[in-house]
């Protein structure tokens, strides 16, 4: 009988500037990523332990690998005292999800608390006055949303520039408009999607950085890409001419391929110089833990993703 390997499951981490990113993202397995320092996960996955620190969840669609530890995440905050998740949903999918949850309330008998938020695209949650989600419509089988995270701030209009500052505490208030918003998107994040108009959103063109999936590279997948609505190499490199981000990260990379061949593959078509900001979430080539994530996994069985 063939011995068998067992998963030691590692997370990334991936240092961006004044944000770092967490998470572990597999096509069809699990896929979350967080960023700490703003309090955010999108999606969910498994919810591993790093999750419970984040009072937000931005869940894009109802996939199992992008979900299913929705349950697991509340009762383990409301169990360690923890404020109550919120949770950010495709509007189509607050029923569904709420109805999951109460099951789980009975299953559990307790009265686990959360707070689901229905998003439509274009809709805008303000978590505080300077730090704001606005979600877009993304292209995956079923509802689905896509996030940014912005920074908002207010600057002072240019023809106030120099005016001392009781002058301004005066025309302030008298209602005299002396400021003007910017709105700055930190972080755009896609989910699961294929090719489509999401690829023109301002936030996902001039997001500081962007994490998109691109879950199949071999020539021969593009047609598992259409079926799935995924994206493929050949879609990615169609858009990357239009982004401006300072960062771009690549997640859901099928096992099929393997995060090293699709690295390799991409390097092939852009070129060193190009590659210097684009970054694989769950690349762990060189690092102290070990070698590549697809030597301790299985292959998918051949309807997977």
């Amino acid at each position: 009988m063939a011995e068998k390997s067992f998963l030691v499951q590692r997370f990334a981490r991936l240092p961006l500037g004044q944000i770092h990113l967490i998470g572990y993202s597999v096509a069809g397995e699990e896929t979350i990523v967080q960023v700490p320092e703003l309090n955010v996960c999108f999606d969910i996955g498994r919810c591993p332990y790093f999750a419970l620190t984040s009072d937000i969840i931005c869940l894009t669609h109802g996939h199992m690998d992008h979900v299913a530890g929705l349950p697991y995440y509340l009762s383990q905050r409301a169990f360690q005292g923890m404020k109550p998740g919120t949770i950010l949903l495709p509007g189509e999918l607050e029923r569904p999800v709420d109805a999951l949850l109460r099951c789980w309330r009975d299953i559990e008998r307790q009265a686990t608390p959360y707070e689901l938020v229905g998003m439509s695209p274009g809709e805008v949650y303000e978590v505080r006055r300077d730090f704001s989600i606005r979600c877009f419509a993304t292209h995956h089988g079923g509802p689905s949303l896509g996030y940014s995270l912005i920074s908002v701030r207010e600057k002072l209009r240019q023809e106030y520039l120099g005016t001392p500052g009781p002058e301004l505490v005066a025309l302030k208030k008298r209602g005299v408009e002396i400021q003007y918003r910017v709105e700055v998107p930190l972080v755009a994040y896609l989910g699961d999607t294929t090719m489509g108009e999401v690829f023109n959103h301002p936030d996902v063109q001039n997001a500081e950085v962007l994490i998109t999936e691109c879950t199949f590279f071999d020539a021969d997948h593009k047609h598992k890409a259409k079926a799935g609505r995924h994206l493929h190499l050949d879609h990615f490199l169609d858009v990357i001419g239009n982004l401006k981000n300072r960062d771009v990260v690549l997640i859901h990379v099928s096992r099929r391929t393997g995060v090293r061949r699709a690295r390799n593959l991409l390097r092939r078509r852009v070129g060193e110089q190009r590659m210097k900001n684009i970054h694989f979430l769950m690349d762990f080539e060189g690092s102290s833990d070990g070698g590549d994530i697809d030597s301790v996994l299985p292959m998918p069985p051949e309807n997977a993703e």
